[in-house]
C-alpha cells in the first residue's frame, strides 16, 4: 500500500494520482487477483455481479466460466443494468465490452456478491471511481450484507482516508493481488 508523499485533498487529486501511477506502466497481476478472487467466492449463493475492464483496470474475465457471473450495461444517462455475463456483447464507447441492448436482465435480489473496479481504494472501504456515479447509483439495490469487493492493484489500495461523500458505497472487502481482505474499520 503506497500513497503520495503530498496527500492529495480532493477526489480529482487523488484520480490524478492513481492515473500517473498507470500510465507509468506498472504490471497488474491479473492471475494472482483472481486466484484469490476464486479461493473468497467459493462459498457464495446466487449470481456473482462482476465487470468487463477498461484500460488499467484488474482484468476478471477468468473468473466468468467459474460461477454465475454477471456484468454490467451503461445506458444513456449512465444507468447501469446487470446482465448474465454470457450474454451477446458489444464494445462500448470507453473501450470495454458490455451485454447488447436487450440482453436478459439479472434481478438485484439474486446477487449473493459484487466484484467493484475504481480508480483508487482505502483499506477502510473508500472507493474513488470514475466519478460519475454509477455504480453508487447500482450497488444500494443489491441485497443487504452481500459481499461489496472493490478489485485493484495493491499499489491503489491506500493506508489513509480518501475523501467521501455521503452517497459513496462503501466496500465491505478489497481484492488485490496479495488476496482478499476485509475493510478496517
Amino acid at each position: 500500500m503506497t500513497a503520495p508523499a503530498d496527500l492529495p485533498s480532493d477526489k480529482a487529486g487523488w484520480r490524478a494520482w492513481a492515473a500517473a501511477w498507470r500510465a507509468e506502466g506498472h504490471p497488474i497481476d491479473h492471475a494472482a487477483v483472481v486466484a484469490g478472487l476464486r479461493a473468497f467466492l467459493a462459498g457464495i449463493d446466487g449470481w456473482v455481479l462482476t465487470y468487463r475492464p477498461m484500460p488499467g483496470e484488474v482484468d476478471l474475465d477468468d473468473l466468468l466460466t467459474d460461477h454465475r457471473c454477471a456484468v454490467t450495461r451503461t445506458h444513456r444517462g449512465g444507468r447501469l443494468t446487470v446482465h448474465p455475463a454470457d450474454a451477446p456483447a458489444e464494445r462500448h464507447r470507453f473501450g470495454l465490452l458490455q451485454p447488447v441492448a436487450g440482453a436478459p436482465e439479472v434481478a438485484a435480489a439474486d446477487i449473493g456478491a459484487a466484484l467493484v473496479p475504481g480508480v483508487v481504494f482505502d483499506v477502510y472501504g473508500t472507493r474513488l471511481g470514475h466519478g460519475a456515479g454509477h455504480y453508487d447509483r447500482l450497488l444500494p439495490g443489491l441485497p443487504a450484507g452481500i459481499p461489496l469487493v472493490g478489485v485493484t492493484p495493491s499499489s491503489l489500495l491506500v493506508a489513509v482516508r480518501l475523501p467521501s461523500e455521503a452517497h459513496d458505497v462503501r466496500m465491505t472487502h478489497s481484492a488485490t493481488e496479495l488476496g482478499v481482505t476485509a475493510r478496517r474499520s
